[in-house]
């Protein structure tokens, strides 16, 4: 109960988001970073997909699995972008210590992606703890953490809010993609231009 209160109360001095809205301009983004809940073995291989995807259309990917054991398996090591951390990584309130953490926070990026479709603290605080001038992520109702939140429905999944964020990121042909802050993502026609 007293660890429960400490780490919301950790969590609310550290988030301080302002309303300004703006727009970010796809082509100016260069480096993402995304976090994810990294339990599940199908998670994994979407984010994978996902992070390749991103990394052909030259974007500098850095993800970081969560992985909601105290033990990772086999399939968590660490490969070419992608590293994971665990319950064995996080202090007594569950705030995520270790190099890899470290490493991660102190990147720069243009976009952060959460993609985790659960609530974990360790991820929240990442979320919240991580410089990135604009932060997208689904809606949630505890806290607001995102510049862009994704609404979701209750039976859409991980792939739902991926095809949702590649939407934006991915230019389409014919296209201008970005991202506006606190209303959505813009896909405007360049015809008529």
């Amino acid at each position: 109960m007293l660890v429960n209160w400490y780490s919301n109360l950790v969590l609310k001095r550290m988030n301080s988001t302002a309303a300004d809205s703006f727009d970010i301009e796809v082509d100016d983004v260069k480096h993402i970073g995304i976090i994810f809940d990294g339990t599940e073995l199908k998670s994994i291989s979407l984010v994978k997909k996902f992070v390749r995807e991103l990394s052909r259309n030259n974007y500098e990917v850095n993800a970081l699995g969560y992985v909601n054991k105290s033990h990772r398996m086999l399939e968590h090591l660490s490969v070419l972008y992608i590293d994971y951390f665990s319950k064995a990584q996080l202090n007594w309130y569950g705030k995520p210590k270790g190099m890899v953490i470290k490493n991660f926070l102190n990147e720069e990026y243009d976009i952060l992606i959460d993609l985790s479709t659960k609530s974990y603290y360790p991820l929240t605080y990442l979320a919240i703890a991580i410089s990135a001038p604009f932060k997208v992520g689904r809606f949630r109702k505890d806290i607001c953490i995102f510049d862009h939140e994704i609404k979701m429905k209750k039976h859409q999944r991980l792939n739902s809010l991926i095809t949702q964020v590649t939407h934006c990121l991915i230019p389409t042909e014919g296209y201008e993609n970005r991202f506006r802050k606190n209303r959505g993502c813009i896909n405007n026609s360049l015809q008529g231009r």
